[in-house]
C-alpha cells in the first residue's frame, strides 16, 4: 500500500489517540490510582477471554450496521434509517421464530430472512421517496426510526408479550431458532462469522461488481452517471434496500445470538454506532471490521474502569461522542455532496439528472 493511501489511516489513528488521552488522562488524575485507571482502560479488555469475547460480541452488530450505512453512503444516499431497521429487524425475527410453524433446521434462517425483510422497510421507504419525489432521505429516515419504535412496541405489547414474564417482553425464543455459540467461555456466536463474511461480500460487491461500480459512480458523480445512461433511481432504491436488509439482519442475529426474549422498549443505539463505524472506516467494508472492534474495545475498557474505580462511565460516552464528532467533520469536509446537504442545499446535479437517467 502506498504512502499516500496510508496517510488518512495514520491521521485517523493519531487523532483517535489524542481524543482518548485528552479525555481519560484528566479523569484518571481525579482518582487515587491514576496509573491503575489508565492501565485498566488500555489493557483490561485483553486480560481474559471473557473480556475479549465482549469486544467481539459488541462489534458483531455494529459491523453489519456500518456495512449498511457504507453501502448507502457510497451511492450518495444519506439514509439514517439503520437504527430503526435494526430494531424492527430484531422484533420481526423474534416474531417469525415464535409465530411461523417450521421445522427446527429452518427456524433460524427463515426467522432471520423474515426479520430482514420487515426491518428493511425503514430504509427502503426513504430511498423510494428520495428517488421518486426528491424528498430528503436524511429527514424521512430519522422520522421513520421513531415510527418503527412505536410500531414495534405496539406489536410487542399486543401480539408477542408473555404475561408471565413480569415485564414487557416477548415469549421465549425457541431453542432451535437460537444461534449456536462458537467459542467456549464467551458468548461469541455464529452471527460473528456471518458479519465477517458480509463485510467481505460487501467489499466484493462495491469494488468487483457492476452493481457496486454503478453505486459508487452515482454517489460520486451523479451527473456523469446520468450522462452514461445509468438508472439513477433504480441504483438508489437498490442501495437503500441492501442497506435496510443488512441492518435488519443485524438486529435479527443480535436477538438470536444473545437474547432469549425480545424486550427492547427503546431504540438500542446500535445503528448510530454503525454510522460512527462507517465514517471511521471511510465507507470501506473491509475497514469496518477493525473500526467496529476498536469502538467495542473502548466501550469494554470504559465499563471495566467504571466498575473498578470511582470514574463516571459518562467519560467513555464523551470519548465516543468526540470520535463521532471528529469523524463526521472529516467526512463532511471530504464529501462535497454531504457538505451541500448539511448546508441546506440539495444536490442539484442529482436532482436534474434523474429524469434524464430514466429516459434511457
Amino acid at each position: 500500500m502506498s504512502r499516500k493511501a496510508l496517510a488518512p489511516a495514520i491521521v485517523t489513528i493519531v487523532i483517535l489517540a489524542i481524543v482518548v488521552i485528552t479525555v481519560m488522562l484528566p479523569l484518571a488524575l481525579t482518582t487515587q490510582d491514576p496509573v491503575g485507571v489508565l492501565e485498566t482502560f488500555l489493557f483490561g479488555p485483553f486480560r481474559n477471554l471473557r473480556y475479549l469475547g465482549n469486544i467481539v460480541e459488541m462489534a458483531t452488530p455494529t459491523m453489519l450496521c456500518g456495512l449498511a450505512v457504507a453501502l448507502m453512503f457510497r451511492s450518495g444516499m444519506f439514509n439514517l434509517g439503520v437504527e430503526g431497521a435494526f430494531y424492527l429487524g430484531g422484533l420481526g425475527t423474534v416474531a417469525a421464530a415464535l409465530l411461523l410453524p417450521m421445522p427446527w433446521w429452518a427456524a433460524a434462517p427463515v426467522a432471520l430472512a423474515a426479520g430482514a425483510v420487515i426491518g428493511s422497510t425503514v430504509c427502503v421507504l426513504p430511498g423510494v421517496m428520495r428517488a421518486h419525489f426528491d424528498t430528503s432521505e436524511l429527514v424521512t429516515s430519522l422520522m421513520l426510526n421513531f415510527v418503527a419504535l412505536f410500531v414495534g412496541l405496539f406489536v410487542l405489547n399486543y401480539f408477542l408479550r408473555d404475561p408471565a414474564a413480569g415485564a414487557m417482553a416477548s415469549y421465549k425464543i425457541p431453542l432451535e431458532a437460537q444461534l449456536p455459540r462458537i467459542v467456549p467461555g464467551t458468548r461469541i456466536h455464529l452471527g460473528t462469522v456471518l458479519a465477517l463474511l458480509a463485510c467481505i461480500g460487501g467489499a466484493i460487491y462495491l469494488f468487483r461488481t457492476a452493481g457496486g461500480f454503478e453505486a459508487r459512480l452515482v454517489g460520486s458523480n451523479p451527473s456523469f452517471a446520468a450522462h452514461l445512461g445509468l438508472p439513477l433511481r433504480r441504483v438508489m432504491v437498490r442501495s437503500a434496500a441492501l442497506g435496510g436488509l443488512i441492518a435488519a439482519f443485524a438486529g435479527g442475529i443480535e436477538m438470536l445470538g444473545l437474547y432469549t426474549r425480545f424486550s427492547w422498549q427503546a431504540l438500542p443505539g446500535t445503528g448510530w454506532v454503525g454510522v460512527t463505524v462507517a465514517i471511521l472506516a471511510r465507507d470501506n467494508p473491509l475497514l469496518l471490521i477493525p473500526s467496529a472492534l476498536f469502538l467495542a474495545y473502548l466501550q469494554v475498557g470504559g465499563d471495566l474502569v467504571g466498575r473498578n474505580f470511582d470514574v463516571p462511565i459518562e467519560g467513555v460516552g464523551l470519548i465516543n461522542a468526540l470520535v463521532l464528532l471528529i469523524a463526521t467533520a472529516a467526512a463532511i469536509i471530504r464529501n462535497p455532496m454531504l457538505l451541500r446537504l448539511v448546508s441546506g442545499e440539495r444536490s442539484a446535479g442529482l436532482t436534474k439528472s434523474l429524469p434524464k437517467a430514466e429516459a434511457h
